[in-house]
């Protein structure tokens, strides 16, 4: 499995939104309040996704380290507070679901919807451009047959959300 840091870049990349560039300071991808003691609040639901530097690699988060980021720490994200060797590594149901409800993926679906929705408007188009950007490869006339009806009764951000959370998507062969 991918691990937390390229599967947030590979969501990035598939929406169009990875930002490349080199160095520069560390992007703080939660909001900032203070605390009642000497550790301040930190909410990683109310960032806002739009905002710059939102699309920078992962390698340019800050890290609180008493306060990790739940969607990357569901994904097994190296724990910032400790020293390890290697890192842990598991397959929940708490990842699948953070893949499905997290504000990052809900919010990078759309954005991958509309790019999507931007190369052509029929449910066929919409299906290649999706596995396209998201598998690199065109979908199988099976595929097409099998995801023609979810397409069309789930809508296109529904279709974006499950391609992000396929394990085609998640796995390295």
């Amino acid at each position: 499995r991918l691990d937390a840091e390229c599967v947030r870049d590979a969501t990035l990349h598939a929406t169009g939104r990875l930002d490349l560039t080199m160095g520069g300071p560390s992007v703080q991808h939660f909001s900032l309040s203070p605390g009642a003691h000497v550790t301040p609040v930190v909410d990683y639901s109310k960032f806002d996704w739009n905002a710059p530097g939102s699309g920078r690699r992962s390698v340019y988060r800050f890290l609180f380290r008493t306060l990790p980021d739940p969607f990357m720490d569901a994904l097994d994200c190296a724990d910032a507070s400790q020293l390890t060797a290697t890192r842990n590594v598991s397959l929940s149901p708490l990842q699948a679901l953070a893949l499905l409800n997290d504000t990052f993926v809900l919010r990078h679906s759309e954005i991958l919807a509309q790019r999507a929705l931007a190369a052509g408007s029929d449910t066929k188009a919409l299906i290649t451009t999706v596995y396209r950007l998201t598998l690199s490869r065109d979908p199988t006339d099976a595929e097409k047959k099998e995801l023609t009806p979810y397409v069309e009764r789930r809508g296109a951000v529904n279709f974006c959300r499950l391609m992000l959370n396929c394990s085609e998507f998640l796995f390295v062969d």
